[in-house]
């Protein structure tokens, strides 16, 4: 048999003692759960309809801001082409004229007033 002193007995039972009432403490909360249970699961029902409902109220604004931004791009691309039209339309033949010269056309740096024209 183990010789043991009355303190380290003492110490022993002390711990035991600790370790019971942790145990007991967590089962309580264990067992007020199990008292009622049906509102454990009342609760957990009512927070899955209020996600599943937060879900759908996000998934149709996400679709209405895609609308909206379809919308905008459209409206965009149409105001773009219009007014790349209307330029199209208003540039002066002037204009025209000088996006088809050639480099033959172009004169040569320092014959200013001298009518000497050259590629470069």
């Amino acid at each position: 048999m183990l010789d043991l002193s009355h303190n380290q007995i003492m110490s022993i039972a002390k711990l035991c003692l600790a370790a019971l009432i942790i145990g007991a403490s967590a089962f309580s909360a264990a067992a007020v759960e199990m008292v009622r249970p049906f509102e454990v699961l009342e609760s957990a029902r009512r927070d899955r309809i209020e996600l599943e409902k937060r879900m759908k109220r996000e998934e149709a604004e996400q679709r209405q801001r895609e609308k909206e931004e379809k919308a905008r791009q459209k409206a965009l691309s149409k105001r773009d082409a219009a007014s790349a039209q209307a330029a199209q339309g208003s540039r002066p033949s002037s204009a025209r004229a000088v996006w088809s010269c050639t480099e033959s056309d172009v004169l040569i740096p320092g014959s200013w007033g001298r009518e000497q024209r050259g590629s470069l």
